[in-house]
Parts: structure tokens; C-alpha cells; sequence
């Protein structure tokens, strides 16, 4: 039984080493020779361009999100955008019609029925005739230039999809104008930009884990139709589905969307609806974790399905440490009273970060990361209880941003 929990102890410990520190370090390592997705062969250029956007309950943002996608209209191709309202109860459907008007490149579809997202995104995408799809959220802002370089890798043959650098900043400037280079210095923004370069290192590899549905561009063909219309985590999937048909999903980090951090009181909600979504992709996207994916398997293990697990890894490491104290032999004893030290360590920074808020830069943040990562876990591990109990659906409140958040 003793050496039963020091192997369960070792065993858990190690694989949530290997995923946030070993993973990253043979990540670059193995990124540092990669192809590059440019060509000079020119292919698509001519593609015609279509945007595709959900909206429900924007009204305060969705004005000025036209405006901005027509402003970034490319100017040598055939561009649409297909704004679709999904039965808003504020007046959003007035404000997209309002802005829509006298554009011609812009229609406006008002679903009287709430479906959530997915139903949405497919109804506008069998709307949409171009051979490019772009995919963007209401209250995200394209910086000037990001389709033209969103659309540049997709001169690659080889190329079936292309992300964008999502910044995620503390407050738009009014009127949505958008200028914002980098990501705000908070605990969110520094695990996005953390995310961010492992999404360029595995970019370069094979393909970007999935993609971002602010600002994501696919070739029309590979969309996958049959898209669960209860998919939490859409923009995951969608692009999953173009690696697994053997497609790559390059990350172009020229291509700048902007968006508002999430408003706090909410940001609880907004992580366990994600965590559940997680483990739902996990089963749609299965095939992605086969051999024969290669570099993109290895990183699906790695950067996706092993932190997934990783509160599970810790519950059982904790429940086995607290065993080896009581019935373990000294050695379990030992191996049980340190992993136990280490868990107190983690929880009393998280509530000095608690007690403290964020520092500005350094060792002195350490309080506030640790908060950040436990209350993470702890919103991942209510996301999975979610999915086992099938509380899974297509649609909810859309978060408030910081900025004028009620």
C-alpha cells in the first residue's frame, strides 16, 4: 500500500511538472527548426473574403464592430459580412440594421428564436458564398490591417486555417478605435501571453492548438457542419476539425484583434463555462491525439489534455499524501508531509494574492499568479462536474467587460 501512494504521489507530481515546465521547454526546443507556412506561389489571393459574427445583447458595441469590419475591408477581393442577432432582448437588431445601412458588403439576419452560437455561425455560414470564412465576436475590434495579414498564409496551399493575436487590454479607447499593440499587464494578460508564445512555437511545429474566435480565418471547405449546436468551446473545435483533416492552422501574429478584459465579478462563470467546454472538445476532437498527427498529438497531450487533468492530478496527489500519513510507511510519510507542505505554500501565497491584489512587476506578483492559477484549477474542476452531469448548452449571458461593466 505504501509504495502504492509513492508512485500515485510521484506519478501525478510528475505529469503536472511535465505540462506547464518540461512541455514549454521541449516545445521551443523542437519549434527552433520548423517549416515556415510562406510560399511564393500565390494561391488564393484572389479568394473572395467572409465575415461571420454572432451577436446577442451588443447593442452597445455592435455600431461601432461594423464599422470597424468595413473600414478593414481588403481591397482586392470580394468582401461580405453577415451579422446574425440571436433574438437579443436589448437593440442590438436596430443598431446592426442602423449601421448596415447603405452597405452593401453588410446584411444583417434577426433569428427570432435563441439558438445560441453555433446554430448561428452555421446558419451564416451556409448564407455565406465566399471561400474564405472569417470568424469575429461582437465586442472585439480589428486592429487596422489584421484581415490583409489574416489572409496572407492562406497563399499556402498547405494552410486551411489562420488565427489571430487576440490583446487583451483593460479598456477600448471610446468610439472602439483601435490602436492597442499589447496585452494589459494583468495575471490574465500575462498567462495569455504566455499562451501566445507556445500558440507561435506550435504554430511552427505542425498547427495552433484549436483557434480563437475573435479573429480566425478558415477555407470554406473545411468547416466541419456537423458542429454540435451545444459546443461550448466552438471556436476550439473548428478549428480542430481543419488540423483533422489534414490542414495546417498557422498562428499570424500581425493580425491584431483587440478585446476588454472580462468584468471580474463574472470572470468565475466565465472560466467553469470553458473548463466544461474543454472536456466536451476532448471527445469531439479525439482523433486529433492519434500517432499519426505526429508533432500536433504530441502537443494536444501535452499543452491541452494533461492541464485539463491537472486538478485531478492534485486532488489525487493531496488524497494520497493525507493516506501515506496515516497508514504509509516513514518513506510514504516523508514523500506525504512534503507534498502537503507544498500545496500549503501554494495556498497561503494565493490568499496573500488575494489580500493584496496584483503587484506591478516581478517576484512581487508571485502572490497574485498563484491565486490566478489556483482559482483556474478550481474553475476547471467545476467546468468538468459540469460536463459529467451534462449541463451543457450552446448559449448564455454574455460576459460584461471592465470597462462600464454593470
Amino acid at each position: 500500500m505504501s509504495l502504492a501512494l509513492e508512485i500515485l504521489i510521484l506519478l501525478s507530481g510528475a505529469l503536472c511538472v511535465y505540462a506547464w515546465l518540461v512541455f514549454p521547454l521541449l516545445l521551443r526546443r523542437a519549434a527552433r527548426n520548423a517549416r515556415p507556412w510562406r510560399t511564393d506561389n500565390g494561391n488564393g489571393r484572389a479568394a473572395t473574403v467572409g465575415v461571420v459574427l454572432s451577436a446577442h445583447n451588443e447593442a452597445a458595441h455592435i455600431a461601432d464592430r461594423i464599422h470597424n469590419l468595413v473600414a478593414e475591408s481588403p481591397s482586392d477581393r470580394p468582401y461580405e459580412v453577415h451579422i446574425g442577432v440571436d433574438a437579443s432582448t436589448d437593440d442590438t437588431a436596430r443598431a446592426a440594421q442602423r449601421a448596415a445601412a447603405g452597405r452593401t458588403q453588410v446584411q444583417v439576419h434577426v433569428f427570432a428564436e435563441r439558438r445560441g452560437k453555433v446554430a448561428v455561425i452555421k446558419d451564416l455560414v451556409a448564407r455565406c458564398r465566399a471561400d474564405i470564412l472569417i470568424f469575429t465576436d461582437a465586442n472585439t475590434y480589428f486592429a487596422p490591417g489584421a484581415v490583409t495579414a489574416l489572409l496572407a498564409p492562406l497563399a499556402d496551399p498547405a494552410v486551411g486555417g489562420v488565427c489571430g493575436r487576440l490583446a487583451l487590454v483593460e479598456a477600448l479607447p471610446a468610439g472602439g478605435l483601435v490602436r492597442a499593440q499589447t496585452d494589459a499587464h494583468t495575471d490574465e494578460g500575462f498567462y495569455w501571453r504566455w499562451e501566445t508564445s507556445l500558440k507561435t512555437q506550435e504554430s511552427a511545429l505542425d498547427s495552433c492548438l484549436g483557434a480563437n474566435g475573435a479573429i480566425f480565418a478558415m477555407r470554406r471547405e473545411l468547416f466541419w457542419n456537423a458542429l454540435p449546436g451545444n459546443t461550448m468551446v466552438d471556436d476550439f473545435v473548428i478549428g480542430m476539425k481543419v488540423r483533422e483533416q489534414g490542414a495546417r492552422v498557422v498562428y499570424e501574429p500581425e493580425a491584431v484583434a483587440v478585446e476588454e478584459l472580462p468584468h471580474l465579478s463574472h470572470e468565475w462563470g466565465r472560466r467553469v463555462r470553458i473548463g466544461a467546454g474543454d472536456y466536451q472538445a476532448l471527445t469531439l476532437c479525439r482523433r486529433c491525439l492519434l500517432p499519426r498527427y505526429g508533432w500536433f498529438a504530441w502537443c494536444f497531450w501535452s499543452h491541452k489534455v494533461l492541464r485539463w487533468f491537472t486538478p485531478h492530478a492534485v486532488l489525487l496527489m493531496a488524497i494520497c499524501a493525507v493516506a501515506a500519513l496515516v497508514i504509509g510507511s516513514p518513506c510514504a510519510r516523508q514523500l506525504g508531509a512534503v507534498c502537503l507542505a507544498g500545496f500549503g505554500l501554494i495556498a497561503v501565497l494565493a490568499l496573500l494574492g488575494a489580500v493584496a491584489g496584483n503587484a506591478p512587476r516581478g517576484w512581487a506578483r508571485l502572490p497574485a499568479l498563484c491565486l490566478h492559477f489556483v482559482s483556474m484549477q478550481a474553475a476547471l474542476f467545476a467546468g468538468f462536474l459540469r460536463y459529467v452531469t451534462g449541463n451543457l448548452t450552446g448559449h448564455w449571458t454574455r460576459t460584461p467587460r471592465r470597462a462600464g461593466a454593470a
